[in-house]
Order: structure tokens, then C-alpha cells, then sequence
């Protein structure tokens, strides 16, 4: 099934769902909560509108169909900073001229500026359950915190932005454990009225300020790499394959992982290899992807009061409940004893 709609024809969408008693909307702890419960889609999304050019949203969604949203950029779009903690995203932008294929993963982020007269087709896989944080900030306030001077990468941002260009942007990083701590204060305001919106607004500008941050210094390590002769390269399928399936032997026993070398031998390449593409791939070592994870996991049982705080920290591999509450706290900004019976969402 395809649903053609404009970024201003989404309420109309909504309208006709209403009507259709699929969805409903009602003010819940300061935001807008919608429940979805259609032949499409199920889940719910939570709206927060900071200030006129400046949102954040929270979306937990499994698709009962497959959808193809449809997105025609004839109006100038804000730009959209999208972290997928859950499923996976996919796109395709395009016009006679041009074409770009967009694919994000869990655990990644991507900001987007599609461009003045791209349409863009968003696919939205059967059964597939995605929860993602989006920060939609207006092109011309992000311009403004990009002041002349700025590092070439984000001089070249700004110049999009200002000039409403129809010429695409999109950059897509992984989500660091700073950016993990923001995500969970954010999910966990402790405040309401008045301070619940300046404390909101501060998260999504500390979201956006990461970004930044992350595209900056991933200029700044290819340009490093150029200028030793050694261009980041592009990982082939082969490469992704492995990378991949390492991650899953990690993810799958994280309380007793492999050695690297003993990693590296059970997807078929070199331990040196695997350390390259993994970086490549994902933005960081091996270990501390798989320490994030371990944390996460970890906050997640928490937060179900599936275990206690000694119980979580033996089951994700931490034998030593000090350096479990230290890399914690580190994470998440919270001692893990704060999770206890905490919603995630």
C-alpha cells in the first residue's frame, strides 16, 4: 500500500485517520500522545512543541502492512535529526537528476535536509516494531547556531541551509553513549509545565549540538587519513557481511564474549581486519559497542524490575558492581538503582 503525503499534508492524514477511529490524541505529561490502532499501523508517538521552529518526538510504532510514505519536497522542510534505538529505516530521494539512497540501522542517527523538489519514498517493512527520537528543527535557526568560520563540514551545511537549497544533505552516525545519556534524559524529564519545556529544549538543542560535533570530527578523521595517504574507504558487502555476524556473536553472549582474536577466527578475517571495519562500520571499538550494549541491556532489565541492581550487572558480564554503577553513571548520567521500575519509553 503507498500513502502519498507533504510534510504540511501530515495533519490532514491524521484528520482522516481520526475519522476513521484509528488513531486518537489526547495531552498527556506535557506532549501530545498519540495511540495508533489501524489496519496500518500500531503504537503510539509523543509530540513536543518546544517553540515554532523547534519539535521533539518519540515514536513507537510496528507497521501492520507494508507502507510506502511519500514525501514531495515542494516547500522549504525543517531539518530532521532521526536516532533509531529499534528497527531500521530506508529511503529513496530522488529527481531526473539525482538519486540517493538513505539506510539507517538501531543504534544509528541520521540528520536530513532533503532538498527543495525531491520526492522522497520512505519504506515502512510489515512487522517490523521502530522507536526512534526525532528532533525537527527549522533550517534557518540550525543555520544561525552555524556561525561564518565554522569547520568546512559545517560551513557547507550552513550554505544549504541559507540558501534553501534544493540539493540534499544527510549525514548518518552511530549513537554515541553521550548521545545515549541525552536520549534517556529526555525519555525521563523529571519536571513538568514550565520546566519541562526549557529542560525539553535544552535536550534537543544538546542533541543537535552532538551532531554537529559528530560530523565535525568525522571530516576531521578523513581529512587526517587523506592527508597520510590513506582515504577512509568504503566497506564492501563481504566486509558489512562479517562485521555484522561479529556483532551478533557479541550481542548474543554479552556476559562472556569472545577474545578479539577468537572473534576475528570465527567470522573468517584477521583480528587487526576486524577492528578497522568494525570502527568503520559502527564508530567505535569493538569492546565499547559491546559495552554500550551491555549497559543498555542492563538498564532495560532495570526498568522492568526483571533483576536487581548486583543481578543486572552479573548477568550483562560485570563481576564488579563498582565498576558496573561507574561505567553506568558514565552512560546514562544516573547510578542504575535510579532505573528501577523507570519507563523506557
Amino acid at each position: 500500500m503507498q500513502i502519498e503525503v507533504s510534510y504540511n499534508a501530515y495533519p490532514d492524514l491524521l484528520a482522516e485517520f481520526r475519522h476513521n477511529h484509528w488513531l486518537s490524541s489526547y495531552p498527556h505529561n506535557g506532549a501530545i500522545r498519540t495511540d495508533w490502532d489501524s489496519p496500518f499501523i500500531n503504537g503510539y508517538n509523543r509530540f513536543f512543541n518546544l517553540c515554532p521552529d523547534l519539535k521533539i518526538h518519540n515514536w513507537n510504532q510496528t507497521f501492520l502492512d507494508t507502507l510506502e510514505l511519500v514525501e514531495q519536497g515542494l516547500e522549504p522542510l525543517p531539518v530532521i535529526l532521526v536516532f533509531l534505538t529499534t528497527g531500521h529505516l530506508q529511503a529513496t530521494y530522488q529527481d531526473s537528476t539525482y538519486r540517493q539512497e538513505v539506510c539507517v540501522k538501531a543504534g544509528q542517527n541520521i540528520l536530513m535536509f532533503s532538498g527543495l523538489g525531491k520526492r522522497g519514498i520512505w519504506t515502512c517493512p510489515y512487522g517490523i516494531r521502530s522507536q526512534t527520537v526525532e528532533v525537527v528543527i527549522d533550517a534557518q535557526r540550525l543555520a544561525s547556531y552555524l556561525k561564518l568560520g565554522s569547520a568546512p563540514a559545517l560551513a557547507q551545511l550552513r550554505q544549504l541551509l541559507c540558501e534553501n537549497s534544493d540539493q540534499p544533505y544527510f549525514h548518518s552516525g552511530v549513537i554515541t553513549p553521550e548521545m545515549q545519556m541525552v536520549l534517556h534524559q529526555y525519555l525521563h524529564c523529571p519536571y513538568q509545565g514550565v520546566m519541562q519545556r526549557l529542560y525539553l529544549e535544552s535536550k534537543a538543542v544538546e542533541l543537535i549540538a552532538l551532531k554537529l560535533a559528530q560530523i565535525h570530527q568525522m571530516a576531521e578523521e578523513s581529512s587526517v587519513g587523506k592527508q597520510r595517504n590513506s582515504p577512509k574507504r568504503s566497506l564492501k558487502a563481504q566486509d558489512i557481511a562479517r562485521v555484522y555476524q561479529a556483532r551478533e556473536i557479541l550481542l548474543n553472549d554479552m556476559a562472556h564474549p569472545p577474545s578479539l582474536q577468537h572473534l576475528a577466527e570465527q567470522v573468517g578475517i584477521g583480528d587487526y581486519k576486524l577492528k578497522q571495519d568494525f570502527r568503520l562500520a559502527f564508530g567505535m571499538s569493538v569492546f565499547a559497542y559491546l559495552r554500550s550494549h551491555r549497559l543498555e541491556r542492563a538498564r532495560q532489565l532495570l526498568a522492568s524490575q526483571t533483576m536487581s541492581v548486583s543481578e543486572a550487572a552479573l548477568f550483562v558480564g560485570y563481576s564488579s558492581l563498582s565498576k558496573f554503577t561507574a561505567a553506568f553513571k558514565r552512560q546514562f548520567g544516573i547510578v542504575p538503582s535510579a532505573c528501577i521500575g523507570k519507563r523506557l519509553d
